[in-house]
């Protein structure tokens, strides 16, 4: 039987049954309010909505709908409960597109216990022109082909080191994905191998240090992830932590001009290691794309390769959107 057959008759995570299946003890008294608070700050869910810049993005696919999730790492039931709300939150902005960038699962063990109900809990998505995903560091170390075969089976075009040209509003735009950097598998090349120096394309990688292999295909946007924000952000200062990017800290997180392109680094879902998140709730991204606006050379600052062009309008940010699972035990 094909790892592919496996895959598909993996029944979804059912919970334990038995001594196991009794409710998780509840912390003390005195410590549940800090409890609550600690849940708070790793599954609400912030809809981040922007304009997301893409450079030569043609007239008639402006405020084209795509929505981004990134670094689920489907490690214990909440994991999955989170999950489930953003697929929930993806499908009531109506997207033409949603991308999947990377990092489903942690390691082995709990891709196995998981993989049924990941693959059940994405074929909820219902965008109308396409579903794509590459995969992360994390999805290497477990198994890329059970992962991919998975992700498949759900709906989604898995891209590694590929690329798809489609068919929207009578216009062509170009999805890339780049395999993952850290895994020693991002062949950037040929990725571009089948895209035409005019396409307009967005761009998938889920290491944004992925940009400086990739800024001389001339990418229209880039969307990543990676990073889980950086963990712990400060109010206009960014996260204390130590960049574990070449390209800078400040790619983090948000949308950041580099050079002649923009990259956008979601924040993720999940947590990894450290289960904590500080000022960095976990995000669904909801972009509206816009053309880039194009600063003549003469008037381009010797910063823009770190700061987003003044003169691109960003949506004012609404209030965060509130998505937390419903819970009968503190």
């Amino acid at each position: 039987m094909s790892t592919a057959e496996l895959i598909a008759d993996l029944p979804a995570h059912q919970p334990p049954v038995g001594a196991a299946a009794r409710a998780k003890p509840k912390p003390p008294l005195a410590l549940r309010p800090l409890h609550r608070m600690w849940r708070r700050t790793i599954d609400a869910i912030q809809v981040s909505e922007l304009d997301l810049p893409v450079r030569g993005l043609p007239g008639a696919l402006r405020g084209l709908v795509a929505c981004q999730i990134s670094d689920f790492h489907v490690d214990r039931d909440e994991d999955l409960e989170r999950l489930t709300l953003a697929v929930e939150a993806i499908n009531k902005q109506h997207p033409d597109l949603v991308f999947l960038t990377g990092d489903y699962f942690s390691g082995p063990d709990t891709m196995h216990r998981y993989l049924g109900a990941f693959r059940d809990t994405l074929r909820n998505l219902r965008p109308h022109s396409g579903l794509f995903a590459i995969l992360g560091n994390h999805d290497h170390w477990s198994s890329a082909e059970r992962i991919t075969d998975a992700l498949k089976r759900a709906g989604a075009d898995v891209l590694a080191n590929d690329s798809r040209r489609l068919f929207i509003r009578n216009e062509q735009l170009v999805v890339v994905g780049i395999d993952d950097l850290w895994s020693r598998r991002a062949e950037p090349a040929r990725a571009f191998a089948d895209v035409n120096r005019d396409d307009c394309t967005i761009v998938l990688a889920h290491n944004p240090d992925t940009a400086l292999y990739t800024r001389h295909l001339k990418p229209g946007v880039m969307l990543s992830g990676h990073t889980h924000g950086g963990v712990v952000r400060i109010p206009f200062y960014g996260s204390p932590l130590k960049s574990i990017l070449r390209i800078g800290k400040e790619f983090y997180s948000g949308l950041n001009r580099y050079e002649d392109f923009y990259i956008y680094t979601n924040r993720g879902l999940g947590t990894f290691w450290l289960r904590i998140r500080i000022n960095c709730p976990p995000e669904v991204s909801r972009f509206s794309l816009t053309p880039l606006i194009e600063v003549p050379h003469a008037e381009k600052p010797e910063t823009a390769k770190l700061h987003p062009l003044k003169r691109i309008r960003r949506r004012r940010m609404p209030r965060p959107v509130t998505l937390r699972p419903h819970r009968k035990h503190v």
